[in-house]
């Protein structure tokens, strides 16, 4: 498939260091691969029959024999694929995704999906279980949750912050609190029900913040306790320079103890792209102690 990329991507280099990359520009280039595209033998049974655009996505199609079936990880190969040979920052930067469709005649024999995200050259694994037990600052809250890997693990700098972990210039850190009297899971979900309370704590989450705005807020559950999950965004002043900023937290209401995570960033493409990390990092949380009856 070397000579199909090298196609697309000579067509897409053309145009990838414009300031903008607009759907019109993508259905240009679409129509200049269309136009190469035609006709060639890709190998192993692949010939290929045009390309097409829609929104931001690329789609290439293929005719393929009749004896003809994927190999086993076609996805993966193709990313692989993309990457090795340097061009997937050009997706990446510029948000295209790609649809590679291959054809028996007019059946779809095989479709493969990839989202611009794909092609970040970002880990999206985690580690090894870190457990808060017997942290001073933990005020005896057993709280695990899986590091990802690459990060550096810090300690916190300040009141409260147990551990944060660390890539760049995004944080994602673990925050307990003592809490004003013993709540439980039933109390919980109507006290993040108040609106009265949740205006508090955003307010209190993004006071460091100028114009901030909140994306979202929901009620959602984190190893069965209740927690107040919200989106800040907005500017922030350091060292006379005005910095974009994006924050996801967590706020759990454990027993006499509030849990707070946090993951902050500058607002960007990667921080869009590490949130799926974050969230998986925020599902791994567990408080093994209500296990132990």
């Amino acid at each position: 498939m070397k000579t199909i990329l090298a196609i697309v991507f000579i067509s897409l280099y053309s145009i990838s260091f414009s300031q903008t990359f607009s759907e019109n520009d993508l259905k240009q280039v679409a129509q200049q691969i269309n136009d190469e595209l035609q006709g060639i033998d890709v190998g192993a049974g692949i010939t290929g029959r045009g390309c097409y655009a829609y929104g931001k996505t690329l789609v290439y199609l293929y005719d393929v024999t009749e004896d003809w079936y994927p190999p086993d990880n076609m996805k993966r190969d193709l990313i692989s694929n993309i990457k090795k040979v340097g061009y997937s920052e050009i997706y990446y930067n510029n948000n295209v995704n790609i649809d590679f469709q291959y054809y028996f005649g007019n059946r779809l024999r095989k479709k493969i999906s990839i989202t611009f995200n794909e092609f970040s050259n970002l880990s999206f694994s985690l580690c090894d279980y870190f457990s808060t037990k017997g942290h001073p600052k933990a005020k005896d809250v057993n709280l695990k949750l899986r590091k990802p890997t690459g990060w550096k693990i810090e300690e916190g700098n300040r009141p409260n912050i147990v551990k944060k972990f660390v890539y760049n210039d995004y944080v994602y850190l673990i925050q307990i609190m003592d809490n004003f009297t013993f709540i439980s899971r039933n109390e919980a979900i109507d006290v993040l029900n108040d609106d009265e309370f949740v205006t508090d704590v955003m307010s209190e989450a993004s006071s460091f913040l100028r114009e901030p705005e909140i994306i979202n807020s929901q009620v959602v559950t984190i190893d069965k306790y209740p927690a107040l999950e919200f989106t800040i965004r907005g500017n922030k002043e350091r060292m006379g320079y005005n910095i974009e900023m994006v924050m996801k937290n967590w706020v759990i209401l454990y027993e006499d103890k509030i849990v707070y995570l946090q993951f902050a960033g500058v607002d960007n493409k990667e921080f869009t792209t590490l949130v799926s990390l974050c969230d998986m990092i925020t599902n791994s949380v567990i408080f093994p102690e209500q296990y132990n009856y």
